[in-house]
Protein backbone atom coordinates (compact mmCIF):
# COMPACT_ATOMS: atom_id res chain seq x y z
CA UNK A 1 0.00 0.00 0.00
CA UNK A 2 1.20 3.66 -1.16
CA UNK A 3 1.91 5.99 1.84
CA UNK A 4 0.45 9.55 1.38
CA UNK A 5 3.34 12.07 1.75
CA UNK A 6 0.80 15.24 1.46
CA UNK A 7 -0.07 15.19 4.93
CA UNK A 8 3.61 16.14 6.74
CA UNK A 9 4.64 18.33 3.84
CA UNK A 10 1.87 21.00 4.73
CA UNK A 11 2.47 20.57 8.00
CA UNK A 12 6.22 21.68 7.05
CA UNK A 13 4.94 24.43 4.78
CA UNK A 14 3.24 26.11 7.53
CA UNK A 15 5.98 26.22 9.72
CA UNK A 16 8.12 27.51 7.16
CA UNK A 17 5.65 30.41 6.85
CA UNK A 18 5.17 31.06 10.28
CA UNK A 19 9.32 31.17 10.46
CA UNK A 20 9.35 33.64 7.85
CA UNK A 21 6.81 35.54 8.92
CA UNK A 22 8.47 35.72 12.17
CA UNK A 23 12.22 36.75 10.92
CA UNK A 24 10.11 39.55 8.72
CA UNK A 25 8.25 40.76 12.65
CA UNK A 26 11.34 40.87 13.79
CA UNK A 27 13.60 42.76 11.44
CA UNK A 28 10.86 45.26 10.74
CA UNK A 29 11.11 45.39 15.26
CA UNK A 30 14.63 45.86 14.75
CA UNK A 31 14.39 48.68 11.71
CA UNK A 32 12.01 51.09 13.53
CA UNK A 33 13.77 50.35 17.21
CA UNK A 34 17.54 51.45 15.77
CA UNK A 35 18.34 54.86 15.93
CA UNK A 36 18.62 56.57 12.79
CA UNK A 37 22.20 57.65 11.70
CA UNK A 38 23.44 61.14 11.33
CA UNK A 39 24.34 63.01 8.31
CA UNK A 40 28.09 63.17 7.35
CA UNK A 41 29.91 66.00 8.67
CA UNK A 42 27.05 67.15 11.75
CA UNK A 43 28.63 66.93 15.24
CA UNK A 44 27.01 63.79 16.93
CA UNK A 45 24.36 64.37 19.25
CA UNK A 46 26.13 66.56 22.23
CA UNK A 47 26.88 64.62 25.25
CA UNK A 48 28.20 68.02 27.03
CA UNK A 49 26.63 71.31 25.92
CA UNK A 50 29.54 72.47 23.95
CA UNK A 51 30.32 73.78 20.82
CA UNK A 52 33.16 74.06 18.51
CA UNK A 53 34.80 77.18 16.27
CA UNK A 54 36.95 79.92 16.22
CA UNK A 55 37.70 83.16 18.18
CA UNK A 56 37.56 85.87 15.43
CA UNK A 57 38.76 89.15 16.96
CA UNK A 58 40.87 88.60 20.17
CA UNK A 59 43.96 86.48 20.92
CA UNK A 60 43.17 83.86 23.93
CA UNK A 61 44.73 80.66 25.05
CA UNK A 62 44.16 78.52 27.73
CA UNK A 63 40.75 78.34 29.60
CA UNK A 64 38.53 81.25 30.62
CA UNK A 65 34.67 81.66 31.64
CA UNK A 66 32.43 84.27 30.55
CA UNK A 67 28.63 85.09 29.91
CA UNK A 68 27.13 85.20 26.40
CA UNK A 69 26.35 88.74 25.46
CA UNK A 70 24.34 87.97 22.31
CA UNK A 71 24.52 85.35 19.50
CA UNK A 72 24.25 87.05 16.35
CA UNK A 73 24.51 86.07 12.33
CA UNK A 74 22.48 83.18 12.09
CA UNK A 75 22.47 81.63 8.54
CA UNK A 76 22.02 78.29 7.49
CA UNK A 77 24.93 76.64 6.05
CA UNK A 78 24.99 73.04 3.94
CA UNK A 79 23.86 70.16 5.49
CA UNK A 80 21.31 71.73 7.38
CA UNK A 81 23.91 73.58 9.89
CA UNK A 82 23.73 76.92 11.39
CA UNK A 83 26.79 79.23 11.21
CA UNK A 84 26.29 81.88 14.31
CA UNK A 85 28.63 84.65 15.66
CA UNK A 86 28.05 84.37 19.66
CA UNK A 87 29.11 87.44 21.92
CA UNK A 88 30.75 86.92 25.12
CA UNK A 89 32.05 89.03 27.77
CA UNK A 90 35.36 87.32 29.38
CA UNK A 91 35.70 87.17 32.81
CA UNK A 92 38.23 89.60 32.09
CA UNK A 93 35.93 91.71 30.38
CA UNK A 94 36.98 91.33 26.77
CA UNK A 95 34.20 90.84 23.89
CA UNK A 96 35.01 87.54 22.80
CA UNK A 97 33.28 86.93 18.97
CA UNK A 98 32.98 83.18 18.59
CA UNK A 99 32.18 82.42 15.18
CA UNK A 100 30.68 78.66 15.36
CA UNK A 101 28.83 75.54 13.42
CA UNK A 102 26.21 73.43 14.78
CA UNK A 103 22.72 71.63 13.91
CA UNK A 104 20.06 73.83 15.62
CA UNK A 105 17.36 70.68 15.56
CA UNK A 106 19.76 68.70 18.14
CA UNK A 107 21.53 71.71 20.47
CA UNK A 108 19.79 75.77 20.62
CA UNK A 109 22.29 78.19 19.87
CA UNK A 110 23.80 80.59 22.78
CA UNK A 111 21.35 82.94 24.37
CA UNK A 112 21.67 85.68 26.24
CA UNK A 113 22.79 85.14 30.02
CA UNK A 114 24.14 81.32 29.31
CA UNK A 115 27.31 81.02 31.74
CA UNK A 116 30.19 79.13 29.50
CA UNK A 117 33.59 78.16 29.59
CA UNK A 118 35.65 78.85 27.19
CA UNK A 119 38.69 76.16 26.21
CA UNK A 120 41.34 76.57 23.84
CA UNK A 121 42.27 73.56 21.84
CA UNK A 122 45.34 72.21 20.77
CA UNK A 123 44.61 72.86 16.40
CA UNK A 124 43.66 76.32 17.30
CA UNK A 125 40.33 75.91 17.85
CA UNK A 126 37.92 76.80 20.48
CA UNK A 127 35.27 74.75 22.32
CA UNK A 128 32.55 76.83 23.98
CA UNK A 129 30.86 74.84 26.95
CA UNK A 130 27.52 76.12 28.30
CA UNK A 131 26.72 75.40 31.59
Amino acid sequence: MRQDRRGPKKSRSGLLAFLILAAVFVGVAFLVASPSTSHPGVQPTPVEDAFYGSIVNVRLGGETTGVVKADTNCKPVENGLTNCIGIITAADGAEVRFNYTHDMSKQPCLAPGDQVTIIALNDGTFKVLRG
